[in-house]
């Protein structure tokens, strides 16, 4: 098997799988709002239900619009994420982690949507007045895809650069 294929199997199978087991266990040990402070207090662990998007966005337009662009539109990515990595080359190792992180998030965030009709968020951080929404292992997952997306369009534009 290609060594692409084992980081894509493995790496999002340990994602989800992670993913869905905190959440599984915040959900069967917080009530919904229940708040439980971590790392002295600028952390906490907290059961939220995100029916909106990305931070909350959009959770108050009409159900058939929101199953249209919650279950949709990643079912849609994941294909295409899926069509990319197909077409990657064997060396490409970083975009092939990216590929898969993204994956992977979008994949724990879908099983939420499809089995509760939201997601579930369970982590918080506040410092002073600074503070991100509550969010999960598969949110971390996206974001961490993004950035390897960055860092790889960066190394190749200054790979090209150098070159040229």
């Amino acid at each position: 098997m290609k060594r692409k294929y084992l980081i894509l199997f493995s790496l999002s199978g340990l994602i989800v799988a992670l993913d869905q087991l905190t959440k599984n266990l915040v959900y069967l040990n917080l009530s919904p709002g229940e708040e439980i402070p971590l790392l002295g207090g600028w952390m906490k662990l907290v059961r939220s239900h995100n029916s909106g998007f990305a931070f909350g966005l959009i959770g108050r337009a009409p159900d058939s619009l929101r199953d249209v662009f919650f279950v949709g539109i990643p079912v849609f990515a994941l294909v295409l994420i899926v069509l990319i990595f197909i077409k990657l080359q064997e060396e490409e190792n970083l975009t092939s982690l990216a590929l898969t992180t993204l994956l992977a998030g979008a994949v724990g965030n879908l099983i939420d949507r499809v089995q509760y009709g939201y997601v579930i968020d369970f982590l918080e951080v506040a410092v002073g007045w600074f503070r991100i929404p509550p969010f999960n292992l598969a949110d971390c997952s996206i974001v961490a895809g993004v950035f390897l997306m960055c860092v790889n369009t960066l190394y190749r534009g200054q790979e090209r650069s150098s070159r040229g």
